[in-house]
């Protein structure tokens, strides 16, 4: 009788289930076709298309989705009848769908189908007046990187171009992409330094730029004069060759470099800058144009590996940073100097985050930190909060954290963070504790939290 009973609840169980997933699928369908293909449009095309089995009404609906997200699967590259598969999936979604213009195109694909193929999609996408290409083509080294169809360069409706892998940039003589604002190229091929030129120069209206340069990419110079440029994001990563970058931007607010040797830089306009982070394998005499052209910037972040080889004469020519309110220095082996220049030349900074590079941390390694020969404006002033991370207690760092507190007249807050060597012992940590309170504040309002 038990038993019996449970079954029947079970299959109560059962049903009500299926009545739950039965409503929501009718609460779905109920909704406007309009509301539909919004949600779809959030689902990879693959699987928006097998939304098409759910009933009639269902059957054509992804077909009016406004953004089309395609990837192939990693075996396309073994697997001849899966290439044929995508090939053919991908040609009936561009010819079915009905939308008379495309708000994104997303192409992810492996480099072993035919150049004809993929360039016969992208004109398909370019005549549905699409407004976001994203294509990324996953590189093999026995096939040629994709030249990219003339018609690209010229596609008026297009805001947001992302190159990304697999494909070389052969540029023709007429560039025209009127309503591009955002443009990504990451390691891909440059026919020339040309191609890089008559891409920037046709993009009157471009707004963010990210660039990410690998070792054989063919081009060695970069000139990036864009009046309209508000945001700039450039990694180099190679060592063959003399690379040069030149950056005219007068209206550009925001900027991220990161650079391997060797980089030359020639800056001719940031004067708008309100924030820059840089980071470099080493810090050095070449990087002075660098650290002069940033001097308009809010807020500065440097990061630079294990040492530093610039000499004392060069600071000499440091600018004055009126308008630097927050700096980050994480700080390599033997570059501490830096900071005494920085707080020299910074008289409004507020906020001072010093970071120990975490590929020094737990060596030992003591560094030679020279204080400021006058007491700077800013710790007279301004600067009120003051982070260490990667503190280790050693000599200069102390000497460091005991300048600051001792001159620092409106400092409110040192925060101390030994992160990165948690195998201190209990007693060399409180050790440290017991020097840090024990040094002289000049701020009476200041406190002192070490973790």
């Amino acid at each position: 009788m038990a038993n019996s009973a449970y079954q029947e609840n079970n299959v109560i169980s059962k049903r009500r289930k299926s009545s739950d997933k039965e409503t929501c699928l009718d609460r779905i369908s109920q909704l406007p076709n309009v509301l539909v293909q919004h949600i779809l449009s959030f689902l990879p095309t693959k699987e928006a298309v097998a939304t098409s089995i759910l009933s009639k009404r269902w059957l054509w609906v992804w077909t009016s989705v406004p953004i089309l997200d395609l990837e192939d699967s990693p075996f396309c590259t073994t697997d001849e009848n899966l290439r044929v598969d995508f090939i053919q999936f991908v040609t009936q979604v561009l010819i079915l769908n009905k939308v008379a213009s495309l708000d994104k195109f997303c192409l992810k694909f492996n480099s072993v189908y035919h150049p004809l193929y993929v360039k016969t999609w992208f004109w398909a996408a370019v005549a549905r007046d699409v407004r976001e290409l994203d294509i990324t083509i996953h590189a093999m080294e026995k096939y040629p990187f994709l030249k990219l169809p003339c018609a690209l360069f010229t596609a008026t409706t297009l805001t947001i171009l992302k190159l990304n892998h697999g494909i070389e940039l052969d540029v023709p003589g007429t560039v025209s992409l009127p309503s591009l604002k955002v443009l990504h190229l990451v390691w891909i091929k440059y026919t020339n330094d040309e191609s890089v030129y008559r891409l920037f120069s046709g993009c009157p209206l471009l707004q963010e730029l990210l660039l990410k340069k690998f070792e054989y990419d063919n081009a060695l110079n970069f000139n990036i004069s864009i009046p309209t440029l508000k945001s700039l994001t450039v990694r180099f990563f190679t060592q063959r060759g003399k690379h040069k970058l030149k950056i005219n931007a007068p209206i550009l607010e925001y900027l991220n470099l990161q650079d391997n040797l060797p980089l030359e830089y020639d800056f001719e306009d940031v004067s708008s800058l309100l924030e820059a982070n840089v980071t470099v394998s080493l810090l050095e005499n070449r990087h002075i144009p660098l650290v002069k052209a940033l001097n308009n910037a809010k807020f500065l972040s440097y990061h630079w590996d294990w040492y530093t080889i610039m000499t004392r004469r060069n600071f000499k020519t440091y600018p004055l940073f009126l308008n630097l309110v927050r700096l980050e220095l994480n700080v390599g082996y033997g570059g501490w100097n830096v900071l005494s220049r920085f707080l020299e030349n910074s008289h409004n900074l507020e906020v001072l985050v010093l970071v120990k590079n975490a590929n020094c941390r737990g060596l030992g390694l003591e560094c030679s930190w020279k204080p400021p020969k006058h007491v700077p404006k800013c710790l007279m002033s301004c600067l009120t909060m003051v982070y260490f991370r990667g503190f280790e207690g050693l000599t200069y760092q102390l000497s460091v954290v005991k300048y600051i507190l001792k001159n620092a007249r409106v400092l409110k807050m040192m925060d101390i963070c030994t992160n990165g060597i948690g195998d201190m012992p209990l007693e060399s940590k409180l050790d440290m504790l017991m020097k840090l309170l024990m040094f002289p504040r000049v701020s009476k309002a200041c406190q002192l939290q070490f973790n």
